[in-house]
């Protein structure tokens, strides 16, 4: 399995998920989107909510593959809604981060994906985000568990 940071240069192109996730190229994927906390929450509460499916902002758009059988897209909270990025990485960010990953990982674990994508601020790797601000050391924690989820599967 391959873990790929994916930049994001436009529109109708690769880095573009809304266009990438309706390529045959990209079959064999699974998109990981920015979330907002409240609306994986909800999804984690009823997988068929309209809050939980619904389209967002950003790479967040393509939210409502998360509710397709199988599951095309997953979500890992950046930040809230109201409040903005995750400024630090604290207790209770790291939980609302490794529940979703915990989805993640059982997402991968269906053997049905041969790669993820997240989308990558630039050649780093480091996470990219464009909506919220979000804390450097949230930023590597993501990134640094995905590493480890796709190593373990």
């Amino acid at each position: 399995m391959q873990l790929i940071g994916s930049i994001f240069q436009g529109r109708g192109r690769d880095g573009d998920f809304a266009w990438m996730i309706e390529q045959p190229a990209y079959a064999d994927a699974l998109f990981l989107f920015n979330d907002n906390e409240e609306q994986f929450r909800a999804f984690e509460e009823d997988p068929g909510s309209a809050d939980g499916c619904r389209a967002g902002g950003g790479n967040a758009i393509i939210r409502p593959y998360r509710c397709t059988d199988p599951p095309r897209a997953a979500g890992i909270p950046t930040g809230w809604l109201q409040r903005g990025g995750y400024p630090l990485l604290t207790p209770s960010t790291k939980r609302a981060i490794d529940d979703s990953l915990a989805v993640v990982e059982t997402l991968l674990q269906s053997g049905r994906y041969r790669r993820v994508f997240y989308s990558a601020a630039d050649e780093t790797g480091q996470l990219g985000t464009g909506i919220f601000t979000v804390g450097d050391d949230v930023k590597t924690y993501i990134v640094s568990r995905l590493y480890a989820l796709v190593d373990s599967n």
